[in-house]
């Protein structure tokens, strides 16, 4: 009996010991995400587990509107995660900070992760004073929306492919409909930028000087505001619904991004095939934004090479595109692109084709505040407060106060 016991004694310690051996060799990874990924990213979470046994993740659903000051708070507690998904303007200014673990050794090293791999814009949203903080997980990117019924009818047979054709057609559709041209926003810097860009503006210079009042940032302005000035666009579009004004042909092209175009089929299905989307018209160039979002590694984090595991799995162009058959959200990864299911789709394809021009903001610690005085100064100029000139002069003195530029 007495052998017995301690048999069993034995057993049940060997497999207490067993248990906790194994515990204490399981790493638990912390990820934040954000928005709708925080619901879908489970579906990549347990693949990586099953690839990656000696690893459980943990993911921490953050609302965005609750994000940036929940980074804050974890910056100054000690308390941030392993990984998180990180906003492509919020790069620089907790990179800048030293909140994010510098990346560049771990990329020297990967079979997975290069610099060429990515899209230019996406990937240079990641470099804070040269250096590397993050890794692009999916980008989104702004093309032209429009009706090609309605386009054919006013003398068009493909999308303007200039800026002056843009205003020409857009005059010419308002015209017929008795509506609009189109759409655009008085106070939405993405929306804006690319006509800087795209007549080779730009915000600041190589020295980080204000370069607002250049000809060409000032010329881009000129354009954008005189097109709500002449009534081609609306001033005040507050209220309206988008998708029904498209459909009834009032407001017949607008520039908005990838996740319009299911939305489009949904709401207002009764015009399929009567529109599509074209790449941005061209001035100098057909530079549009490029957004998504990264993943960094909190430099405070106990786990890094398990939290770089996880940024190679989803790094790898594979993953990108099953991340994109479960969330809709575009492949920051080259090759990815390649499926058939991307680039066989026309609307994809031009999506694609768009990617190899795109641009995002200036990386500085300052942006949103600088973001916020574009927004102002731009709609004083659509509105006529201010001519294009006066609004690019005031933002030059709001740019120079913000960053602290005396001369």
């Amino acid at each position: 009996m007495r052998k017995a016991v301690s048999v069993i004694l034995c057993c049940a310690l060997l497999l207490l010991a067993t248990v906790l051996s194994a515990s204490a060799q399981t790493i638990e990874l912390t990820v934040w995400a954000m928005g709708e990924e925080a619901q879908k990213i489970g579906a990549m979470t347990a693949k990586f587990e099953q690839l990656n046994p000696d690893i459980r993740v943990k993911v921490q659903a953050i609302p965005w509107s609750a994000a940036h000051d929940k980074i804050i708070t974890a910056v100054a507690g000690g308390t941030g995660p392993d990984v998180a998904q990180m906003g492509t303007t919020w790069m620089a200014e907790f990179g800048s900070i030293g909140v994010f673990e510098e990346l560049s050794s771990y990329i020297s090293r990967s079979d997975v992760v290069h610099q060429d791999s990515f899209f230019e814009g996406s990937y240079e949203t990641c470099i804070v004073n040269g250096k590397v903080y993050g890794i692009p997980w999916y980008v989104d990117v702004r093309v032209l929306f429009y009706r090609t019924d309605l386009l054919a009818e006013v003398g068009f047979s493909e999308p303007p492919q200039t800026w002056d054709e843009l205003r020409a057609a857009a005059e010419a559709l308002a015209k017929k409909t008795g509506g609009y041209g189109m759409a655009l926003s008085t106070n939405n810097y993405q929306e804006f930028m690319p006509f800087v860009w795209q007549n080779g503006g730009r915000i600041l210079d190589e020295n980080g000087y204000p370069a607002v009042t250049e000809p060409e940032f000032v010329e881009a302005l000129e354009f954008y505001a005189k097109l709500f000035h002449d009534g081609i666009t609306p001033v005040d579009s507050g209220g309206t619904d988008l998708f029904q004004e498209f459909a009834r042909g009032t407001t017949p092209m607008y520039f908005s991004g990838p996740w319009m175009i299911n939305l489009t089929y949904e709401q207002v299905p009764e015009i399929t095939g009567k529109w599509t989307v074209a790449l941005c018209p061209a001035k100098k160039t057909r530079t549009t934004f490029v957004g998504g979002c990264n993943f960094v590694i909190f430099r405070d984090s106990k786990n890094k090479e398990a939290a770089w595991r996880f940024i190679e799995f989803m790094s790898d162009h594979r993953t990108q595109l099953e991340w994109f058959k479960v969330s809709g959200s575009l492949p920051a990864v080259k090759k990815s692109w390649e499926d058939e299911e991307l680039i066989g789709n026309p609307m994809m394809a031009v999506l694609r084709e768009q990617l190899d021009d795109t641009k995002a903001p200036d990386n500085v610690p300052q942006w949103a505040q600088i973001e916020a005085a574009i927004q102002r100064r731009v709609q004083e100029a659509c509105y006529g407060t201010k001519t294009a000139v006066e609004a690019a002069q005031a933002l030059e003195a709001d740019i120079r106060q913000i960053m602290r530029i005396r001369n």
